[in-house]
């Protein structure tokens, strides 16, 4: 505004000068044609001025739109940008999910198995129970994920937040929760054990019987140990195991952390997966003071049977190590009519078979199965825990477009209890994901 304004007075001033010398010198016609050259030169150099300075200041607002939009648009990681005045990229990432259910037999609630994750037990009603059909919607899977990385002098520190709507009443509850930096992780993310290159993309929230998908809080060490292998070992909490009494359910006392461990390998063909757990339950009750050892063994893997086609399958040990661990899984341990503590055996996976039928179609068959070996005490006092655990889930996604999936699945559940009684239940849900 100031030189604007210096370039006005100037102009005006070279006028007044140039009218001037017209006014008292009119025979000296050849100064003032010099004169008038003069002040014509001096005219263009100032428009030269001008022009120059209008430029200079154009640069410079384009330069810093630029920077600006060079540094929101930039950060270390796809989809990210930088934190002002920080050398920190940060992402904001998720989805929304709304589900449609329809139970054909009976209300199973939110996920098919009802996060039947301890005890043995399921909400599928046995043979000769109330029949009714429901229908529901929720959008509860809807997800939100924050991600950071600042790199360091040790290396890259990464963090990661993310959260559902799976909390009482529909509200937030935390899922990952976790900083990385070097081959070290702290904070609460998937167990060691479980195998994310293995996992079941149903529609239904926990997928099928017989699948690892739980999250602990942890400290892990991962270390590279070749080009396609990755080995890794963690302390992780027990996450208050479940112990079974003749009177129901006895409190436990954990005081170590499990211990798990895992060989990872993945290439171009598939996935190989290869993790454990060992750890301990406690319990003291008055006079009585019992301790057993707890483990658990995970194999994983999936082969690519051709280009658009691929096997997924896994197999899971345990005595007392899957409890909260497996989806069907029976409870850590028993307490028995002598006061002693009993780890309880438990086996299962799933098998499932996947085929992109298109850039924008595919579709899955999943089925899972658990056995639980309860002893005939624990059976005699526990009649109506789940001995075996079958399901089948069959879907087919589509993606209309970008970042949009919408799925159709059906899926039918079998159970037979510690009592011999049986019961079984079906259910179709649609599923609508919105990634942003």
């Amino acid at each position: 505004m100031r030189r604007e304004r210096k370039s006005r007075i100037g102009m005006g001033i070279l006028g007044f000068v140039m009218a001037l010398a017209l006014f008292v010198a009119p025979a000296a016609g050849g100064e003032i044609d010099d004169l008038k050259a003069q002040i014509k030169a001096l005219m263009e150099r100032l428009e030269a001025l001008e022009a120059r300075e209008k430029k200079m200041k154009a640069d410079m607002m384009a330069a810093q739109e630029a920077a600006r939009k060079k540094a929101v648009a930039t950060g270390d990681f796809p989809g990210s940008w930088k934190m002002p005045g920080s050398n920190t990229s940060v992402s904001f990432s998720g989805y929304v999910k709304v589900d449609a259910i329809y139970d054909i037999d009976q209300d199973l609630g939110d996920s098919f198995f009802i996060y039947d994750w301890g005890g043995g037990g399921s909400a599928i009603a046995l043979d000769g129970g109330a029949s009714e059909p429901k229908t529901s919607l929720h959008a509860r899977q809807t997800r939100l994920r924050f991600d950071s990385l600042t790199p360091t002098s040790a290396g890259q520190l990464k963090t990661r937040i993310e959260t559902d709507f799976y909390g009482g009443g529909n509200a937030l509850r935390m899922r990952h929760a976790y900083a990385t930096l070097g081959g070290v992780l702290a904070g609460q993310t998937w167990s060691t054990i479980m195998d994310e290159n293995t996992y079941a993309d149903t529609i239904d929230f926990e997928g099928p019987v017989g699948v690892i998908a739980v999250r602990r809080p942890q400290v892990r060490y991962s270390q590279a140990m070749g080009k396609n292998l990755t080995g890794q070992v963690a302390l992780e909490d027990p996450n208050a195991p479940t112990i079974l009494s003749a009177g129901g359910t006895a409190s436990p006392q954990e005081r170590l952390p499990n211990l798990t461990a895992a060989l990872r390998m993945k290439t171009s063909w598939g996935a190989i997966n290869v993790s454990g757990l060992l750890g301990q339950v406690l319990y003291e009750e008055g006079a009585v003071e019992e301790n057993v050892t707890i483990s658990a063994l995970h194999l994983g893997a999936n082969f690519g049977l051709g280009k658009d086609t691929r096997l997924w399958g896994t197999f899971n040990v345990g005595a007392g190590g899957l409890d909260k661990t497996m989806l069907g899984a029976s409870a850590a341990a028993i307490l028995n009519a002598n006061g002693e503590l009993e780890a309880l055996d438990s086996m299962g996976g799933f098998v499932g078979l996947t085929h992109n039928w298109s850039s924008s179609v595919s579709s899955g068959f999943y089925y899972g199965w658990v056995e639980n070996d309860f002893e005939d005490s624990a059976k005699a006092a526990h009649p109506t825990l789940s001995q075996s655990l079958q399901s089948i889930h069959a879907n087919v996604w589509w993606s209309p477009a970008p970042k949009m999936r919408v799925g159709f699945e059906y899926m039918h559940g079998w159970r037979e209890t510690n009592g011999g009684d049986e019961g079984d239940a079906a259910r179709l849900q649609v599923g609508l994901v919105y990634s942003f």
